[in-house]
């Protein structure tokens, strides 16, 4: 998690690289970029309106005297965090000949109208925050609480009711450009520093007003952030009681010692501090790359996270049972390295280079945020919750999905020893996969022809963070798409499948996850997950084992446990009014109908009300229109979800991990569309407190927004109506000794496919594939020199000779 947070950049760097990402090549007068629908501000930046009085709030704007053109105002500096001295006197001291700077701030708050009215167009309702949005965002909360108070843990955009979007997305399809924009609006979550008091603010981008501050309910706790987390291990290990336990376990010299901090969890209802549980691990200090994770400290600190209090220091079980063994020793063993530099087999010499080249460039197309690619077309959104989300995806013309996103992640550990019983995390809510994600490097994460996709997210103080890489686009040959030899010609049509990928990849801790949407060339999507990365050990003494985990070194130790995500699909197939159904492949009975035995057909069930459906080798769910039916089958038109069936939570549904992480109990959900239901585990993870368990609080009186158990257990009526579909993928990890020092990918992948949307296979259009396109090499004359139609191996072709 640690390598995921960056020190800001200072606030000229951030203005600089934000200008020219806007304003490259653009030659624009400051008369165009004036917003005619409002009054103007004169020099002294009051409205030319005399009706309507300046807000008191506004600072000053002085419009440029230049003969040709400048870039707009640039946003003032005290947003990134410059104190307001030095603000202000740059802005009394900067040429107002030659650049635009905001004057000195009125009160607190900078001019904020003037980054309005000129950033207001270039954004699209569902594009990510700016980093001048964020500034906004982080001005106007900063004014609106006590001075040095606010302490942020996130600012994100809050994407407009579906209804204004999906009436401006079908007019942006037909090219409508005079379509009303739905308004653009932001939120925050924030604490007062070193407090329990958490808020969330919501803004209006537009206007550049606050428009509500809501104190939330106690029994709420915000995400971790990195700028606390490092406060918290630095807590941790400078404690005399800790040193002092670390000097006990008797360390040789040259190892130090590090800190991971898990969330506490639940083992108890009722009001619970904000804690952090530290588990501890020495490495060895000659080589910054090597595994801590070989050498678990047998005792584990807690934190406070408000007050920085050490609670306690729990001694961790290290035999065969649930007892302590508090004086335990460092007993040394021979280490188990992932780094490349301290691993002592010699690599490999017999693996030849492996290149992907385009020679004519990439087959898709990008605007902005906006992709197009072999009949797709969709939008990329990123936020610092749910990471990578896809917006209004479409198949020649056709609607699919209105946004697909992965809602949750819940690592449960099966280890039922104290406090491994609580071990466990929501790597979404708690943490963040736009916050964990992985700047991607050319070459390595991403192969052949890269489109990068880089957004903004925000710190504890409320500046811009550059999140540079975060996802990756390219096209893989996928093997062969479709093929077939004529029986009687012998003749052949053979068709190679593209891909058109979309990656990101966060650490969390020790984990690695690889996040993939694939789509192909027959209107099939696909959610690739990969888990790599170091499996959390914990101590063990010599010679024990224990049932829950695998003994992976020498006094090193694997609990099992279970990766459950969560992929939230929102549903479009041709409109809004869709359902949800079971199709069952069954067979026949041995009857006059079926008198040899061998029949089997399919039944459907259409689920009616809001619920959950349970998986079945036999079974396949489908999302169909009933309102739409496809002329060929006679059937409502459909896309099948393709899941192998996996375990869920096997933790008890009565126990803390059941309770709130109810999404992870069943493989299949739906429930109606509401706004701001996104989020399956609830939208406050970290030591969540299920509802019903607060009963006698009275301070707990406001309604909860609850969790998606709680939307489903609505019973709202789900057939022929605006649905949202969750479908629970996991991964039941009982670790082998093939998993460490580093684990090789684990796979999973859920397919969206059609079924009877189309009339016909998809692909059909797909060009034939030819050596003379492709350029394959003979292993036998792989040294010569290859000359396009004069060499061997370029006759060899599959072209049609009919």
């Amino acid at each position: 998690m640690g390598s995921v947070f960056q020190d800001t950049l200072k606030w000229e760097s951030i203005i600089c690289a934000f200008v020219r990402s806007v304003y490259q090549d653009l030659s624009v007068r400051l008369s165009d970029l004036s917003d005619s629908s409002e009054p103007r501000r004169n020099l002294v930046g009051t409205s030319s309106d005399h009706s309507r009085p300046a807000s008191p709030s506004l600072g000053r704007v002085h419009r440029c005297r230049v003969a040709d053109w400048s870039y707009p105002p640039i946003p003032d500096p005290s947003m990134w965090g410059v104190d307001d001295k030095t603000a202000s006197h740059k802005t009394q001291t900067e040429s107002k000949e030659s650049i635009c700077l905001l004057d000195q701030p009125v009160s607190r708050s900078p001019s904020l109208k003037s980054i309005r009215t000129r950033y207001r167009k270039m954004h699209h309702p569902l594009d990510p925050l700016s980093p001048a949005e964020i500034a906004v965002v982080a001005t106007l909360v900063k004014s609106s609480q006590p001075e040095g108070a606010v302490h942020f843990k996130n600012i994100t955009l809050v994407e407009p009711p579906k209804s204004e979007t999906r009436r401006f997305l079908a007019a942006e399809r037909k090219g409508a450009t005079g379509s009303v924009k739905p308004t653009r609006r932001a939120s925050t979550l924030f604490y007062h520093r070193r407090t329990v008091d958490l808020f969330l603010a919501t803004v209006n981008l537009d206007a550049s007003r606050l428009e509500q501050v809501e104190k939330l309910d106690e029994k709420y706790h915000g995400h971790a952030d990195m700028d606390e987390v490092i406060e918290v291990r630095d807590t941790c290990l400078r404690h005399p009681a800790v040193k002092a336990r670390i000097d006990r376990y008797e360390l040789p010299d040259n190892f130090t010692v590090v800190c991971d901090t898990w969330p506490y969890g639940r083992d108890t209802g009722g009001k619970l501090r904000r804690l952090a549980q530290c588990f501890l691990y020495a490495k060895d200090s000659s080589h910054p790359g090597s595994n801590s994770y070989d050498n678990p400290l047998p005792f584990s600190p807690i934190i406070d996270y408000v007050t920085r209090e050490l609670v306690d220091i729990m001694d961790l079980p290290i035999g065969s049972d649930h007892n302590l063994s508090p004086e335990v020793k460092y007993i040394p063993h021979p280490p188990k390295e992932w780094h490349h530099d301290l691993q002592s087999e010699p690599k490999r010499t017999d693996l030849k280079p492996l290149t992907v080249n385009q020679p004519l460039g990439a087959s898709f197309t990008v605007d902005g945020c906006l992709v197009q690619w072999q009949k797709w077309r969709f939008r990329v959104g990123f936020n610092w919750r749910e990471g990578m989300v896809l917006h209004d995806v479409t198949y020649a013309g056709r609607e699919l999905f209105h946004r697909l996103s992965l809602s949750e992640m819940f690592v449960p550990y099966g280890d039922p020893r104290t406090p491994y019983s609580r071990k466990s995390v929501f790597d979404v809510g708690d943490i963040g996969a736009g916050v964990a994600a992985n700047n991607l490097s050319l070459g390595c994460d991403c192969l052949g022809l890269i489109k990068y996709f880089s957004f903004t997210l925000s710190d504890s103080n409320g500046r811009p963070v550059e999140k540079p890489n975060v996802i990756c686009m390219h096209e893989i040959d996928d093997g062969i798409g479709w093929k077939h030899t004529d029986g009687a010609t012998k003749e052949t049509s053979i068709v190679r499948s593209r891909v058109l990928v979309l990656q990101t990849i966060i650490t969390v801790g020790n984990y690695e996850y690889i996040f993939m949407w694939n789509f192909d060339q027959a209107a099939a999507l696909h959610y690739k997950i990969q888990a790599t990365g170091i499996l959390s050990t914990v101590p063990i003494a010599p010679g024990a084992t224990v049932p829950y985990g695998t003994n992976v070194n020498q006094g090193v130790m694997a609990p099992y446990h279970q990766h459950v995500f969560s992929l939230r699909i929102d549903p479009a197939l041709d409109g809004d009014k869709n359902s949800f159904l079971e199709e069952d492949s069954v067979a026949m009975p041995f009857d006059s109908s079926n008198p040899v035995g061998v029949g089997y057909v399919t039944e459907k069930r259409v689920i009616r009300n809001a619920g959950y459906s349970t998986a079945k080798p036999n079974r396949v769910h489908k999302i169909i229109n009933p309102s739409v039916i496809n002329k060929i089958s006679g059937c409502p038109v459909a896309y099948a979800i393709h899941s192998p069936q996996k375990q869920m939570l096997l933790a008890h549904p009565d126990s803390w991990h059941g309770k709130r992480a109810k999404f992870a109990l069943q493989p299949y959900w739906v429930t109606t569309y509401r706004d701001g239901e996104l989020y399956a585990a609830g939208d406050h993870t970290y030591q969540s407190l299920p509802d019903g368990e607060d009963e006698g609080n009275e301070s707990l009186g406001k309604e909860r927004k609850g969790d998606l158990a709680t939307w489903a257990g609505r019973g709202d009526k789900v057939d022929g109506e605006d649905i949202v579909l969750w479908h629970s993928i996991s991964l039941t990890h009982n670790p082998r000794p093939e998993d460490y020092p580093v684990m090789p990918c684990e796979t999973m992948m859920v397919s969206l496919k059609p079924s009877g949307f189309f009339e016909h296979n998809p692909a059909l259009d797909v060009p034939q594939s030819t050596q003379r396109s492709n350029q394959s090499t003979l292993y036998e004359e792989q040294l010569l020199p290859v000359v396009l139609g004069k060499h061997k191996s370029a006759q060899i072709c599959c072209e049609s000779k009919l």
